[in-house]
């Protein structure tokens, strides 16, 4: 993995070194992790991370703030504590509805989060804002404040709902200047993640379920027996299923472990594409999720919706006559016509250059899913270019998923 650099060169105090390391967040195969907040109580500091690759994580900023006047981890209404564990900014408190005290800027947490609640920690209100005087260590009653000008500056990293606050007792435990012990956090999760989704897709229930927490509840409800009743359910309804992980970001703190990835699922009647947010807290057996929810990123597609998707931009390429762009819809392994692979672009580069604005029609066309991620499409193609014409079955066999498709086989009988 490649090493961390953590740019501080403006700092007047600096507490993390740049060669650190911080466990705290972990990139493991995510394009970018966004801007991540992490709190640091002890140093009362506030810090703004970021990785734009894998297994590097950069701090871009750093502020001096204050915290709550009692030490330890919030628990109840009034204690003066500041929450500890991994939290989401919700909402921004209207300018006008802001006293001085409170300065020019305030942003909630969501605190009591679902960790909490089930916890049974009290409490509301808990924000990150302003403050219109001198900043001093633990003089909020559980806020995070920061000096005026710069909560204006905080506020351009945050995007509502989406920006993490990771809030730690202290951040020395999540420092390590051992490049090993750091890879083996980096292959710690993606092993975790990996083996999560290879015993959902082998259907292997006594695994699966093994990951989850006795006190486990989904987002629509159901405790962990309604939940493996439900999911033994759709084990019988569908023969196969693809589970594609990636993308993946692990937020940690002592309380709870926050898992965000992409999540792709192919069965043998449609796609679901989205990011899946898993919770996880320490229990004697070890970290257990205790929450799941998924946000699709593109609509619900039946498998009809996408290969027809796939084969309007097959035509696409075809009637303008983009060669390069035609054969990247047809995998290595192809064989049809008579030809392999390589005779069959040959023949096609032959056939595009003579062809004057063809076009291209389907009708009485026919899906199946015929075995893991592989499909036959039945359609009566009609062909037209420069007064030449034909009609005729077109038959296409096509593996993959969605976005990754490709055509393996091709049949064409003539129509009389």
């Amino acid at each position: 993995m490649p090493k961390s650099i953590l740019c501080l060169l403006f700092a007047v105090s600096v507490t993390i070194q740049a060669e650190d390391y911080l466990t705290a967040v972990l990139n493991v195969s995510a394009d970018s992790t966004g801007s991540v907040l992490i709190v640091d109580k002890a140093a009362q500091k506030l810090y703004v991370v970021r990785s734009a690759a894998p297994g590097d994580l950069r701090v871009i900023d750093e502020y001096k703030i204050t915290t709550g006047r009692r030490e330890g981890d919030k628990e109840r209404t009034g204690d003066l504590k500041t929450p500890e564990g991994i939290y989401y900014l919700t909402g921004q408190v209207p300018a006008a509805q802001l006293t001085a005290r409170y300065g020019p800027a305030a942003f909630t947490l969501d605190y009591p989060n679902f960790v909490d609640r089930r916890e049974g920690r009290t409490g509301n209100n808990i924000w990150i804002h302003g403050r219109d005087e001198a900043i001093k260590d633990r003089i909020t009653e559980g806020c995070i404040s920061l000096e005026n000008s710069q909560i204006l500056d905080l506020a351009h990293y945050i995007r509502l709902n989406r920006t993490p606050v990771i809030i730690l007792a202290s951040l020395q435990k999540y420092r390590v200047t051992d490049q090993h012990a750091y890879e083996q956090a980096l292959q710690k999760w993606a092993n975790l993640v990996e083996n999560w989704g290879h015993s959902w897709e082998t259907g292997a229930a006594d695994t699966y379920f093994g990951y989850y927490a006795e006190s486990f509840h989904d987002e629509a409800g159901r405790n962990k027996s309604a939940f493996r009743e439900y999911k033994t359910g759709l084990e019988r309804i569908y023969p196969w299923k693809i589970v594609r992980l990636d993308r993946i970001v692990v937020l940690t703190s002592p309380q709870e472990t926050h898992l965000h990835f992409r999540q792709r699922f192919l069965s043998p009647t449609f796609f679901s594409e989205g990011v899946k947010h898993l919770i996880l807290v320490p229990e004697q057996q070890g970290l257990k999720i205790v929450r799941e929810n998924f946000r699709p990123t593109i609509a619900r597609q039946t498998t009809a919706e996408f290969l027809e998707k796939f084969l309007q931009a097959w035509e696409a390429a075809w009637e303008s006559k983009q060669i390069k762009t035609y054969l990247s819809f047809y995998d290595s392994t192809f064989s049809g016509s008579g030809y392999d692979y390589r005779g069959w672009c040959q023949y096609k580069t032959d056939l595009f250059a003579g062809a004057v604005r063809p076009q291209i029609s389907r009708s009485q066309q026919k899906v199946q899913t015929v075995g893991r991620q592989t499909y036959k499409v039945t359609f009566l193609q009609g062909y037209q270019a420069d007064g030449y014409h034909d009609t005729g079955w077109k038959t296409l066999l096509i593996k993959g998923l969605p976005g990754a498709l490709q055509i393996v086989a091709e049949e064409w009988q003539s129509h009389e």
